[in-house]
């Protein structure tokens, strides 16, 4: 075995008056205070899960739609790399922690940290980013990163957190972690995308949907990322600009589900069918007429306005308020069970939108109908789209484009790669 390198320190660098040089001294000059630029993070359990290629593939597909994308990498040990590849994407800004002016966030205060990132946001804000990708080193685990999550600055500025995984554990136990610390997951990519098997356990365990690299990139997270920056615009933040620019984008033309892809009014449909079982269930009755007759109500959603069926009491102006109705569907749940490849992740994306419009958890009977009133749906749809794109493969089809994807993941082979289809 060879023996390790050894380095003998010469000095200290300093400048032409002798002064020693720091990296604190050079960083941007912007200020410290909380910026209003939205931020998107790629978080995951360790290194080398595919956070820096996640976080590539969001800026990609942010460019796809025609915004203007800082991506900032605010913790870890500086490397040319993980810059590289993000600037190669076409990010307008590209800045790390030592633009902060760090030479390592190691061990360094979480205010001090949060700070330098705020310098880096407004820096971004400055010349005319309209939204940010943020990378945090490492895993949940992290010291640093275990702090920053549970920074309420972040949560408050983020659209959401993608989240990358080995596997499926992995996965659940992260997105777990996020959600009890205030975060909205919108979705799992990572290494885990190279097991056909891990993908379709993490769907079922979380709800959410397993994106390749390619899907990021062409933009398939645009109706979710869309949906969340006008939610925010919709709850006291009608004055921020970023946001609305980000909420009237443009979708970008993908192939992921073909037809399913960014259509609204499929969303729409999709919780039409959810809130019709959704008022049996709290009725307790199976379909049918009724003796006071029905009415029609609306239900909002992140992708419009949904009409609902709703029964008359028998008592003049009675009709109720169905509990689920007063509550907005989370955007990257419905969007979930929308691109689902398998009736299972579909059944899981359900429970999850059930359980996160606080109802009780749908009878076995009544769920097996929804699902498979659903996926009939969502069939039919890519059905009518075939000529559209590719379609939806069955698993063996999806097994061996999910195994495709991995060589993308040797991260350290070559990090200065093009971003297109091999």
């Amino acid at each position: 075995m060879l023996a390790p390198t050894k380095i003998t320190p010469l000095g200290l660098i300093g400048d032409k008056f002798g002064r020693r040089l720091n990296v604190w001294d050079y960083k941007v000059s912007s200020d410290d205070l909380p910026p209003s630029l939205p931020i998107v993070l790629s978080l995951g359990t360790s290194m080398n899960a595919g956070k820096t290629l996640t976080a590539t593939s969001l800026v990609r597909g942010f460019k796809k739609a025609g915004l203007k994308v800082a991506a900032l990498k605010i913790t870890g040990t500086g490397s040319g790399g993980d810059t590289w590849i993000v600037r190669d994407a076409g990010a307008d800004i590209v800045l790390d922690f030592t633009d902060a002016g760090f030479a390592t966030t190691y061990l360094a205060p979480v205010e001090l940290i949060e700070k330098g990132a705020f310098r880096l946001l407004n820096h971004a804000a400055e010349n005319g980013c309209d939204v940010a990708v943020i990378e945090i080193a490492d895993g949940l685990q992290q010291k640093e990163t275990s702090e920053l999550i549970l920074a309420e600055s972040f949560r408050s500025m983020a659209l959401g957190a993608i989240f990358a995984s080995y596997d499926a554990m992995g996965a659940k136990y992260g997105v777990d972690t996020l959600r009890a610390a205030g975060h909205k997951v919108l979705a799992i990519s990572g290494r885990i995308g190279r097991s056909p098997l891990g993908v379709r356990e993490a769907e079922e365990a979380t709800g959410l949907h397993v994106y390749s690299p390619w899907e990021l990139q062409d933009g398939a997270l645009s109706p979710v990322l869309k949906a969340r920056a006008s939610e925010k615009l919709a709850n006291g933040q009608a004055n921020n600009p970023y946001l609305r620019r980000i909420a009237d984008s443009p979708n970008p033309m993908v192939a992921l589900g073909q037809g399913r892809a960014h259509s609204s009014q499929l969303r729409i449909d999709f919780l039409g069918k959810l809130a019709h079982e959704l008022v049996q269930a709290e009725l307790g009755e199976t379909p049918g007429p009724r003796p006071g007759g029905d009415s029609r109500a609306t239900w909002p959603s992140p992708f419009g306005s949904v009409s609902v069926t709703l029964p008359e009491m028998l008592s003049p102006g009675s009709n109720p308020l169905f509990m689920f109705m007063s509550i907005q569907a989370p955007a990257e749940l419905i969007e979930a069970a929308v691109v689902a490849k398998t009736p299972r992740a579909l059944k899981s994306s359900l429970g999850s939108l059930v359980q996160a419009l606080g109802c009780p958890p749908l009878s076995a009977t009544r769920m097996d109908n929804l699902v498979s009133g659903a996926w009939s749906m969502l069939q039919a749809v890519d059905q009518q789209n075939v000529h559209a794109g590719p379609a939806f493969s069955p698993h063996d089809d999806l097994d061996e484009m999910i195994m495709n994807f991995s060589g993308i993941f040797n991260e350290g082979v070559d990090q200065h790669a093009p971003l297109g289809r091999a």
